[in-house]
């Protein structure tokens, strides 16, 4: 708790500061990740279809919006103290860690759906403009739309604190496990194999073609993280488990309408 109360006792600015610092790390280090994995694994790569002009311009832009956003609502969150930790010890870590891995996938999905609604789609099409992913689509959003995502990364985190034995740390660690998730899964490989395909894995973490299918498709996969969500309200594309062998036998597709 000592950590805790050392961070809230910073000033507003440098608060903002440190958790802009550590944002900006986490996602240069995923995004670096993901371009050289793309670099490495070209024979597995998803789309062979082209990008679009200065898409990657594009990308940041949106990025910096989604960043700045992100970490103006934790610096909010932590210097009013929106969200109370009221634990610390290793167990309360891993139940904070694996509430809010839970809590955000059923609160992604059903935001998620949400932006497609005709009326909220606004919202969403700043990050649906990228067809072919990339490491840097994964934060690229419109204004609005990073603002929804806060209400995953805090207003989910303050609703777990008022029921659960809640900690700095494992909230702390969720978000750097979300945000290198979400920045390096959108890469546009498939370096998963030979497990993710299977039923149970997905339970857990999909594979990296399940959500590119996402961005290609527009409809279908609203999931975050595994394919829980979208098995439980029927938003699944059965024919994925198909596009994933294709790709890992070194074919990737060549078409955004590509079928299995």
């Amino acid at each position: 708790m000592l950590s805790v109360a050392w961070v809230e006792a910073l000033s507003p600015w440098r608060l903002f500061g440190g958790v802009l610092g550590l944002w900006v790390l986490v996602s240069a280090l995923a995004s670096a990740l993901g371009f050289l994995a793309e670099r490495a694994l070209r024979t597995k790569t998803l789309f062979a279809v082209p990008r679009f002009a200065g898409q990657y311009r594009f990308e940041l832009l949106g990025s910096a919006v989604f960043v700045l956003t992100a970490s103006a609502a934790v610096t909010l969150a932590l210097s009013r103290r929106w969200v109370h930790f009221s634990a610390s010890t290793p167990r309360d870590h891993l139940v904070t860690f694996a509430s809010m891995t839970l809590g955000f996938q059923v609160f992604y999905w059903f935001a998620h759906r949400a932006m497609h609604h005709r009326r909220l789609v606004f919202l969403h099409r700043w990050h649906h403009r990228s067809q072919v992913t990339t490491p840097l689509t994964g934060q690229s959003t419109s204004l609005g739309e990073a603002l929804v995502w806060q209400l995953g990364y805090v207003g989910l985190a303050a609703l777990l604190a008022r029921a659960l034995p809640f900690t700095f740390e494992g909230w702390v660690g969720y978000l750097v496990f979300n945000v290198f998730g979400n920045v390096f899964g959108h890469s546009n490989i498939e370096p998963t194999a030979p497990v993710a395909a299977t039923r149970w894995a997905t339970w857990f973490a999909n594979a990296f073609i399940y959500h590119a299918l996402h961005h290609a498709r527009w409809t279908g996969h609203y999931s975050f993280q595994s394919a829980l969500m979208d098995r439980l309200m029927g938003t699944e594309w059965p024919d994925w488990p198909a596009l994933y062998a294709q790709i890992v036998a070194g074919r990737p597709l060549t078409s955004l309408k590509a079928r299995g």
